[in-house]
């Protein structure tokens, strides 16, 4: 019951959102939504969370800069590229417009029909990221893309290290003010951390805005 109550809550909220999102500084609209995504995840309601967002989840997604350009610079044509997290494919789209294949996996079933149904050349699979049913060595960059907050950082460079190439790397972002403050997992030296403990090298960082980090992660 508790969980139902959220749901409608969440759908106005995530719709006041979208609709103001031009008259305010995004980053302060985003606030209260990580914030919310890291109480869902140390609580574990994430998966219900994740499933009442998706119906209006592509709609605002767009309207959010997440750094999509330095993903794009981070692929080479002809690249196989995995997105982790995936939700209605808005990255996986852009990214297969330059690449020659994109996988894009999410364990939300429904945000992964929203994004089969915008189509873009890519394949979506409904999976989770602790199990990836991918073959080693499967892909030449792994992206994801604020959902490294779903598991354990190591076992997400971990599973991501398996499934790429030797060489191969992972790009990611991870927001870095507000959903540390829940998950201690999330913080910058822990996330440095989890990239030597899945034995993978870290291979650059940078700051975008202020609320956000990439990570870039290179497999031996």
């Amino acid at each position: 019951m508790g969980h139902d109550c959220r749901c409608p809550i969440l759908i106005i909220t995530i719709t006041w959102v979208s609709m103001i999102s031009r008259l305010l500084p995004t980053q302060i609209l985003l606030i209260p939504v990580h914030a919310l995504e890291a109480l869902s995840v140390r609580y574990d309601f994430a998966q219900v969370l994740y499933h009442w967002m998706a119906p209006v989840y592509q709609s605002f997604r767009p309207l959010f800069y997440f750094g999509e350009d330095l993903f794009e610079a981070a692929v080479r044509p002809g690249d196989r590229v995995l997105e982790l997290g995936s939700g209605t494919g808005y990255l996986s789209r852009r990214l297969a417009r330059l690449v020659g294949m994109v996988v894009g996996l999410d364990r939300e079933w429904l945000m992964t029909r929203k994004a089969v149904s915008k189509g873009g050349g890519v394949h979506y699979v409904v999976g989770d990221m602790t199990e990836l049913p991918f073959k080693h060595g499967s892909f030449d960059r792994c992206v994801s893309l604020g959902a490294l907050h779903c598991l354990d950082p190591v076992e997400f460079f971990r599973g991501a290290s398996e499934v790429l190439r030797p060489h191969g790397e992972a790009v990611v972002l991870s927001e870095m003010w507000i959903m540390p403050l829940f998950l201690s997992q999330l913080k910058q030296e822990a996330i440095r951390e989890a990239i030597r403990r899945s034995g993978m090298r870290l291979a650059g960082e940078m700051q975008i805005k202020k609320l956000y980090r990439f990570f870039w992660a290179s497999r031996s």
